[in-house]
């Protein structure tokens, strides 16, 4: 597979820290009636967003439809906010003609202040006289305008004063941050980076700065949220979340030590794929970095990576009317970080031992690090998956990975995926990749796919530095440029 095409949700400009305000139902968690996939759950419901791509939406094709929000807190509920199939690029037949919307104080006991039975609009508001609820539910009852029977919701939003819980907000990071070709040489002409956004690596990677502000809406279920902006690399490719912790007053520089967050695989599509042009990841599970991240000792950087290939023959090529400006953008990135809870207090310090390593070998060593845990516990961190493209290459296999420390092994998984789900999300992919991967064609990743962050308990390591052993259950020597891309983290307690 090429290297360099990932669109994390990053924002390029020093955003506002701000916490959910108005829509009091942002971000809150969600819960519903079963999903058409996993990638379209209640969650994608209140995420803010309707630019995601078709899989940015709640979907349900169950009997009884229903999506219900826990703002957190008793609030006074004023009114609601829906956006309907159309709003996301669907087709306007596709709106939901009759829904009921309650509220309760408790889950249990609900009452309804909104009743629609003839609805044919993309987007409809709803006031009501103030009324106290924690819960809001959105009853469907007729999913669309005609005999289809799967409801599709691109937003619930719940307006009112109060709700929420301490410490939880979100922090836009990047917004549609471009990503240039990892095969240039220079760094691109006629663009300069937002204010307090450094660029590396020929713009294939940006990290800015958190403020004090930002890591004050950290918390314990710290999520980050990545989207993808198709231009015109339309390959899959490999991108990766990191962050870089240094001293205060300090900048950091493509080379200094980072911790790899989270990597994943863009899609494949360009950009005039209309709703296909866009697609937000699931998101990614960034609680346990949570007490790093928002570490008030450190200035903390983070950063989105991976870069493109616009290539000869690419989307671009056929469309005549777009500059050399706009040819040399692979896709961009948009990234937020979400919580909902307070920040329980924790130990601050990672170690990280290896970042974004292609390893040829099958037995990886990271290590020794020392620590400087307070409980003489850790939890090891690991990102892994193979790749290589040749025929007979690790970009065609899954296998079992063990993990070990200081000799003792501590675990072990499959690198397994069936990546069947996720073809809707790719209009200029091969459809093969995404068919049949549990009988004759494994793999370990798919394309607008997260590669699974895994963790693993140190035991006790009182007085004892720390190495960490990776066994891959694949024969060597990996055929063509084939390797396992590493990374590996110490978190400490």
């Amino acid at each position: 597979m090429p290297l360099g095409a990932l669109v994390l949700s990053l924002i390029a400009v020093p955003p506002a820290a701000t916490a959910a305000a108005t829509n009091l139902a942002l971000n809150k968690p969600a819960t519903g009636s079963a999903a058409c996939a996993g990638t379209e759950g209640p969650e994608k419901a209140v995420n803010g967003s309707v630019s995601g791509g078709l899989g940015d939406k709640w979907c349900s094709p169950a009997g009884s439809k229903y999506l219900q929000v826990d703002l957190g807190a008793a609030a006074s509920i004023t009114g609601f906010t829906v956006k309907h199939a159309g709003a996301g690029g669907e087709s306007t037949t596709y709106n939901t003609k009759a829904f009921t919307i309650s509220l309760s104080t408790d889950g249990s006991t609900w009452t309804s202040p909104v009743t629609v039975t003839n609805n044919t609009s993309s987007t409809t508001t709803h006031s009501i006289t103030a009324t106290n609820a924690r819960y809001a539910k959105l009853i469907v009852t007729t999913p669309t305008q005609s005999s289809d029977s799967v409801a599709r919701i691109y937003e619930f939003e719940v307006y009112g004063t109060g709700g929420g819980t301490p410490g939880g907000g979100t922090i836009t990071v990047f917004d549609r941050i471009p990503q240039f070709g990892i095969y240039t040489s220079d760094d691109p002409a006629n663009y300069t980076p937002p204010a307090g956004v450094l660029m590396w690596n020929r713009g294939t990677e940006f990290a800015r700065k958190l403020t004090d502000a930002e890591k004050g809406l950290i918390g314990g279920d710290l999520r980050v949220r990545v989207s993808y902006h198709a231009q015109c690399d339309n390959y899959d490719r490999i991108g990766t979340v990191f962050y870089v912790a240094v001293p205060k007053g300090t900048t950091p520089t493509a080379t200094t030590p980072r911790v790899t967050l989270q990597d994943f695989i863009t899609p494949f599509s360009n950009y005039w794929r209309g709703a296909k042009a866009n697609y937000t990841f699931p998101d990614a599970d960034l609680g346990p970095y949570a007490g790093a991240l928002a570490d008030p000792n450190k200035d903390v950087y983070l950063g989105i990576g991976g870069g493109s290939n616009p290539y000869r023959g690419d989307a671009c090529e056929s469309h005549p009317e777009v500059d050399a400006d706009f040819r040399a953008i692979g896709f961009k990135y948009s990234m937020s970080l979400i919580s909902t809870t307070a920040l329980s207090a924790r130990d601050h310090d990672v170690a990280g031992m290896i970042s974004g390593v292609r390893e040829s070998t099958n037995s990886i060593t990271a290590g020794p690090v020392t620590h400087t845990a307070a409980g003489n516990r850790g939890d090891i961190a690991l990102v892994i998956a193979g790749y290589g493209s040749a025929a007979g290459g690790e970009e065609y296999s899954n296998t079992t990975v063990t993990v070990s420390v200081n000799g003792t092994r501590v675990g072990s998984f499959s690198t397994a995926v069936d990546c069947a789900s996720l073809e809707q999300y790719s209009p200029d992919g091969n459809p093969g990749i995404f068919r049949n991967n549990t009988t004759t064609n494994p793999r370990s990743w798919c394309p607008g796919g997260l590669i699974p962050s895994r963790y693993f308990p140190t035991g006790d390591i009182t007085g004892k530095n720390v190495t960490v052993t990776v066994g891959i259950g694949r024969p060597v020597p990996y055929v063509g440029d084939s390797g396992y891309r590493t990374s590996v983290s110490l978190l400490e307690h």
